[in-house]
C-alpha cells in the first residue's frame, strides 16, 4: 500500500490572492491548502474539494413510503 503524503500549504495575504484568484484556483484545484491572512494572522483556508464516493442518490428507492407520492404533482393537467 503507498505511503500517504500530508498536502503543501502555503500562505498568501488576501489582497494578493484577490489579484491572483485564477492562480489561486487552479494551486487549489492541483492539491495544495491556501491559508489567506490578514494582517499577518490566518483568516480563511481554501482547501481543494475532497473525491466523492458513490453518489447518495440511488436509482430505485428501497422504501418508497419514504419519498412520498412525487408521480402525482408530475402527471397533474397543466393550468
Amino acid at each position: 500500500m503507498g505511503k500517504i503524503m500530508p498536502m503543501k500549504t502555503i500562505s498568501m495575504p488576501i489582497g494578493q490572492a484577490r489579484s491572483n484568484l485564477c492562480g489561486v484556483i487552479k494551486k487549489v484545484q492541483s492539491g495544495i491548502r491556501v491559508t489567506l491572512t490578514s494582517h499577518g494572522r490566518p483568516a480563511a483556508m481554501i482547501v481543494p474539494l475532497e473525491k466523492k464516493g458513490k453518489p447518495w442518490r440511488v436509482e430505485k428507492p428501497t422504501d418508497p413510503s419514504h419519498f412520498g407520492d412525487l408521480q402525482s404533482p408530475v402527471m397533474d393537467e397543466w393550468k
